[in-house]
């Protein structure tokens, strides 16, 4: 018998399955920033570096419908505690091991950790249908703020008591979320689902898909690549390392404000406008930041993303028919996909041709993507189902 999403409409379950992730993320957060300078001590080169911090998008990116359908089967409330205990272990594993097989296999089982606890976040944010805007607003703001005491506190206690031990402390911190998971309700029974063909490694996209992945490509590779590189041409390259990493804190704190605030407007006046505004305020950014106008338009790209990051789920699960594990797994595929290919495609277009053009040519073609989607009879006949609904 398939499972969907456990029909508990509970802002307790959203906050347990959001607060699981949350506290997950402390230690993939803060391998980022002390895996870079301490390489040696982790017993791995720089080249391992970079393969290492990727390893657990990559295994994800191909890893979303297969965890979806393990979700199916054993029920969110156990995929979350499995996912939680991994979370645990894959960080304690950062100080326990050096070389790069056994740090390899860490990151490969945080991402697949990463994933789960992603999708059971968003299912059960989305299993309220009609406040699924607010409610994937406030999960990702929750999500948002084991990354941010990660990069604050997490960051101090390293140069208190060492960058390897470091990790023995967020994985008792990251215990919580095991417990978090076992206060979820339990498996509800539900009617077999219809048969639906199960998504391979690469599933086909459908429009949502691939706007999500031109924002995946465009913020999250090409922008948060160049960013700094943008501010070293204007100002000294330390300012500019201290501002990116200013920049990038702030943007967790504008997306912990942008998400909620978004999902409550997406469940007042529906998904398309404010989504629409959204994908128009991130043309503008990154224009402006084509043009020169780098901070200015900065602003606009941070806000955007934790707008899209909120309503691109939501508008998946209204748009889609039956059950929502599948398509939120989808979605969050190609979004990956998109990350992960932006930063390998600036690494050589870099050489050919300036970021602020790089940002122009982004623009045109998010814009043109956002055209293409709005004007599919997907979005036209949703349009219409939620102007023709009491309220609305």
């Amino acid at each position: 018998m398939n499972e969907e999403v456990p029909q508990d409409k509970s802002w307790r379950s959203l906050w347990l399955s959001s607060g699981a992730l949350s506290l997950s993320l402390f230690g993939d957060a803060l391998i980022y920033i002390v895996l870079p300078v301490n390489a040696d001590l982790f017993g791995v080169s720089l080249a391992w570096v970079g393969i290492l911090l990727a390893a657990n998008r990559i295994i994800r990116t191909f890893s979303y419908g297969a965890i979806a359908v393990v979700g199916e089967r054993i029920g969110m409330k156990n995929l979350c505690l499995l996912a939680s205990a991994t979370a645990v272990i894959s960080t304690a594993m950062y100080g326990l091991f050096q070389g790069w097989a056994p740090l390899l296999a860490a990151r490969i089982l945080w991402g697949l950790s990463y994933g789960a606890l992603l999708l059971v976040a968003l299912g059960y944010a989305a299993s309220d249908r009609a406040r699924t805007g607010a409610r994937v607003g406030v999960s990702r703001a929750v999500e948002q703020v084991g990354p941010l005491l990660a990069l604050t506190v997490g960051a101090w206690l390293a140069g208190v008591v060492g960058p390897r031990e470091v990790f023995f402390y967020l994985a008792l911190v990251t215990c919580p979320a095991a417990l978090f998971a076992v206060m979820l309700p339990a498996r509800v029974a539900r009617p077999p689902a219809p048969a639906a063909s199960r998504p391979g490694m690469l599933p086909k996209p459908d429009r949502l898909d691939i706007l999500i992945f031109w924002m995946g490509f465009g913020i999250d590779g090409v922008f948060t690549m160049t960013v700094t590189i943008m501010l070293a041409e204007h100002i000294a390259l330390e300012l500019a390392m201290l501002s990116g990493g200013l920049f990038f804190a702030g943007r967790r704190v504008a997306e912990m404000v942008a998400a909620p605030s978004s999902g409550y407007i997406a469940d007042r006046f529906g998904v398309h406008r404010p989504l629409l505004a959204a994908s128009l305020l991130l043309v503008a950014g990154l224009g402006l930041v084509g043009l020169g106008w780098l901070y200015t338009g900065a602003v606009a790209i941070v806000v955007a993303r934790g707008a899209l990051g909120t309503l691109i789920p939501a508008a998946v699960a209204l748009f889609a028919p039956a059950g929502l594990l599948q398509p939120l797994a989808r979605n969050q595929t190609w979004r990956d996909i998109g990350a992960a290919l932006g930063p390998l495609t600036t690494g050589f277009v870099l050489h050919l041709t300036r970021a602020e053009t790089l940002h122009l040519v982004l623009a045109v073609v998010f814009l043109a993507s956002l055209l293409w989607l709005v004007t599919s009879r997907t979005w036209r006949q949703s349009r219409k189902t939620h102007l023709q609904s009491p309220g609305s």
